[in-house]
């Protein structure tokens, strides 16, 4: 049996939009959808998020305030001695960008005067975020204020993100 130009042009034409076919029904399955997933997870800061500035307040009296200075950050404290090396920044900023917690259904009823607050400034962003962090025995609770969420984290993040131990 031997097929003609046109025959062999039509078996390939057949062949490929089946192999594009099979892509399309699979690609759901391989790679799933960010909304198709649970949304009980969510990341602290957006994906790929730059932070400008990251001002972590205590009391009146005690201010940690970290600025990026091109490519390297600086520290600036008020009441507190802190001696991190540029590495140390860089992971605790990498933590913030990384890090994600499970969202908590119900409304939280805690002691606000045990919050650590924390002001970040986002490139691309006119208006800062706030959170507030409240480190307990067993898990790390953040309540982001611009969306009206609170997330729980593992209590071990809390030496991560923030650069002093609590």
């Amino acid at each position: 049996m031997k097929l003609s130009r046109t025959g062999w042009n039509n078996v390939i034409i057949f062949s490929v939009m089946t192999i594009i076919l099979v892509i399309n029904a699979t690609n759901d399955k391989l790679f799933p959808n960010e909304e198709s997933e649970n949304n009980a997870e969510r990341l602290i800061l957006p994906q790929h998020s730059v932070i400008l500035t990251l001002a972590i307040d205590l009391t009146e009296k005690k201010h940690v305030l970290l600025e990026r200075a091109g490519r390297s950050w600086q520290l600036t404290t008020k009441g507190l001695i802190l001696e991190k090396t540029e590495q140390q920044i860089e992971q605790m900023m990498f933590a913030w960008q990384q890090s994600s917690g499970l969202m908590q259904a119900a409304e939280i009823v805690i002691d606000s005067d045990q919050g650590v607050t924390v002001n970040i400034s986002l490139a691309g962003e006119s208006q800062g975020r706030t959170f507030i962090l409240y480190p307990l025995s067993d898990q790390l609770l953040v309540y982001q204020q611009r969306d009206n969420i609170w997330l729980a984290l593992p209590a071990t993040l809390a030496q991560q993100l923030l650069p002093f131990s609590l």
